[in-house]
């Protein structure tokens, strides 16, 4: 219990405590609910307790980042806990602002902000740079998300690209462009948002991925939220069919079981760590829950203050799809810096990976914490129209299989039938099915035989995990048959089949993801307001229907 009394020799009238302990019935105290996206706001800038926070709250990191952010120059933070913790005060964020003055009572630790922290040289909101790193491929997704950046209303910003855009890109006079420096043909994605941070003009960065489509309210989310944010990100979704009935939880706020640190080291991560790190369990982690040192952003959208991301940058080391967003989240909390989610907007990704979703279930630590495979009840609806899974046309498609099929010694009845398929679905399985117990591959060409049916059959990459699960079995022992079943059942090859089994996976034009404005629209959109509002875990909004519906209706991707 918190007794104001016990510290009357060292604490003053001004100074502000904050617990999570009972308090003593003659202290008077203000009581707020905290929570993962709540931010802490003082009202003053007196000095601050910090009474067995860190032991009682899995917010203490948000909570001492907050209030360290206010606190004036020559202010103290007093600590006091009951078991002896890493004090956040000595990470490397914060320990040159920071001066231990006193350990008073053996137990009480006494701290003089003595120079400000590293963001808060980077105060304001009113001025950004939206940072995406691109490619070459069919501009369509990135034009959507350019417009959008152009539509949002915000005193000053910036766009800046970095790599070499398809010259059908329609805004090559809005958006400075920078050289990705590329040495190789890999997508090295962490250096391309090196070198567009670094590019900013703006001390406030927003780096997205091209398949991103901004709130409108993207302003007004941000400066409700407040200033000195750290690595935040807002709660993303994707609607797998074209009247937005079925909404997924795709790629914002996730959590990892295992302590990381304690499995390599984290301060020198190299992809050969990244096989380790594929084993481990993670899922996506509630906005409003907390585990900090656990906790970490997807790769698709950071918002972040230009000095935290060059203090801390992400690790070149690491490629695409080597858990580059794991390591640099777990990476900074060692350092100090929390993630968190801005609930206050979301955003829509236009397009998905199959690998993301198993079945059209997530893996969500729900609010209360407990581990929960999920999806929307409209999964089950068979006669919804789905969107395509691929940015890639049947005929491509079937020139793909042909190649691959023709390759590695498919006889001729097989090729005829790849020639004729008509690339739905079940139809395409069924035809991959047949040329896999067609083809041949010695031995010494089991690995580009493996990225032959990644680039050429599967049409994507597969997760690290599940190709290292197929590889061993490729250059084991096992019977021919039971290769070929391996890959015939894959996780990657199935899950494409669960999501278009009766439609095409692949697109006629390129606006195939975009949706018509129409009543039917309307009632998905509000159909899903109730799915995420309400019965969706692992999901927090803290406003009402209708303004879960604007968000809905302001981040889809319409037909003009």
């Amino acid at each position: 219990m918190f007794n104001k009394d016990k510290y009357k020799d060292f604490l003053s009238e001004s100074t502000t405590v904050i617990t999570f302990s009972k308090i003593h019935p003659t202290v008077s105290a203000e009581k707020l609910i905290i929570n993962g996206v709540k931010r802490i706001s003082l009202s003053s800038h007196d000095d601050i307790f910090l009474h067995n926070v860190q032991c009682e709250s899995p917010f203490y990191a948000q909570i001492l980042w907050d209030i360290t952010h206010q606190l004036h120059l020559g202010g103290f933070i007093y600590i006091e806990e009951p078991l002896q913790v890493d004090n956040l005060l000595q990470k490397d964020y914060y320990h040159q602002s920071f001066e231990l003055v006193e350990v008073i009572d053996g137990c009480i630790y006494k701290y003089k902000k003595v120079m400000p922290l590293p963001i808060e040289k980077d105060r304001g909101l009113e001025c950004w740079s939206f940072c995406i790193p691109v490619g070459n491929d069919d501009p369509v997704f990135l034009n959507k998300c350019i417009e959008r950046i152009i539509e949002i209303n915000i005193p000053h910003k910036e766009i800046i690209l970095c790599g070499d855009p398809h010259p059908e890109f329609k805004f090559f006079d809005k958006v400075k462009i920078i050289s990705d420096e590329r040495q190789s043909e890999e997508n090295h994605i962490t250096k391309k948002k090196n070198l567009l941070v670094n590019a900013a003009l703006y001390n406030n960065v927003c780096i997205l991925h091209d398949r991103v489509l901004l709130p409108l309210n993207f302003y007004d989310a941000i400066t409700t939220f407040g200033d000195f944010f750290p690595i935040t990100g807002f709660q993303s979704f994707y609607f797998q069919d074209k009247h937005n009935f079925l909404p997924r939880k795709y790629s914002d706020f996730n959590t990892i079981s295992q302590d990381l640190t304690k499995e390599i080291n984290i301060k020198d991560v190299v992809r050969e760590n990244t096989k380790l790190i594929s084993k481990l369990f993670y899922c996506y982690q509630h906005p409003a829950r907390s585990h900090f040192g656990h906790d970490y952003l997807t790769g698709s959208l950071y918002l972040t203050k230009k000095s935290l991301w060059t203090k801390y940058p992400q690790n070149e080391n690491l490629f695409w799809n080597d858990y580059e967003d794991i390591e640099f989240g777990i990476r900074i909390s060692s350092h100090g810096v929390p993630c968190r989610i801005n609930p206050n907007t979301i955003t829509q990704s236009m397009n998905s990976r199959s690998v993301i979703h198993y079945y059209g279930y997530v893996a969500t630590n729900n609010i209360s914490g407990k581990l929960t495979m999920s999806r929307s009840v409209t999964e089950q609806i068979p006669f919804i129209k789905r969107k395509p899974l691929f940015r890639i046309s049947k005929e491509e498609a079937r020139e793909r299989i042909y190649s691959f099929a023709k390759k590695y010694g498919a006889n001729k009845n097989t090729l005829f039938q790849i020639s004729c398929s008509s690339m739905s679905g079940l139809s395409r399985y069924l035809i991959i099915k047949k040329v896999i117990s067609d083809v041949t591959v010695k031995l010494p060409y089991i690995e580009e035989f493996m990225a032959d049916f990644s680039a050429n059959i599967l049409c994507e990459p597969m997760a690290p995990n599940e190709y290292e699960d197929i590889i061993r079995i490729m250059f084991s022992s096992a019977s021919p048959k039971v290769k070929k079943r391996t890959l015939v059942m894959s996780f990657i090859l199935n899950n494409q089949l669960f999501h278009s089994f009766s439609s095409s996976p692949f697109y006629k034009k390129n606006d195939d993801w975009f949706i018509e404005k129409c009543k039917m629209t309307n009632i998905g959109n509000f159909i899903s307001a109730i799915n995420l509002k309400y019965i969706i875990p692992g999901v927090y909004f803290p406003h009402g229907i209708k303004e879960v519906y604007r968000c809905l209706h302001g981040t889809t991707l319409w037909k003009e």
